[in-house]
């Protein structure tokens, strides 16, 4: 199972840098993504969640609070901290992103059967679930 579990790292990882060549990712939107997943953040913990530095984090986040895609608001216990949220811009930038993306995943599935993409779905499912995340 060793070298199937490689290959999954391999195969995965090159699917999604195809994907973000493909359909032109644009360097915000894995952030925006993993803020959508947790709802709301500060900046450690959407650094840690993303695997980046929180300078890289702060960075990344200003660019995208300068778009409108993402608001601050005071934390509700720490006052010298922040809490990140995705604003309805954000959202909608978001959504239009994974349009895209889903754009590029379906002319790769149209040779595939049905039965295929559906067990496909759920491997990836299980693969990402919460609790295995």
């Amino acid at each position: 199972m060793t070298d199937a579990t490689a290959e999954i790292v391999l195969l995965a990882g090159r699917l999604v840098r195809q994907l973000r060549r493909d359909a032109q990712v644009p360097v915000g939107y894995r952030v925006l993504a993993v803020l959508d997943d947790l709802g709301t953040a500060g900046i450690s913990q959407l650094a840690l969640a993303d695997g980046v530095s929180q300078p890289t984090m702060s960075a990344q986040v200003a660019a995208l609070v300068q778009a409108g895609h993402v608001a601050r608001m005071p934390h509700p216990t720490d006052a010298r901290a922040q809490v990140l949220t995705l604003t309805d811009s954000g959202r909608e930038y978001l959504h239009e992103q994974r349009d895209r993306l889903a754009g590029s995943v379906r002319g790769r599935l149209s040779s595939h059967s049905d039965a295929d993409v559906a067990t496909a779905i759920a491997v990836l499912t299980s693969l990402t679930e919460k609790g295995n995340a």
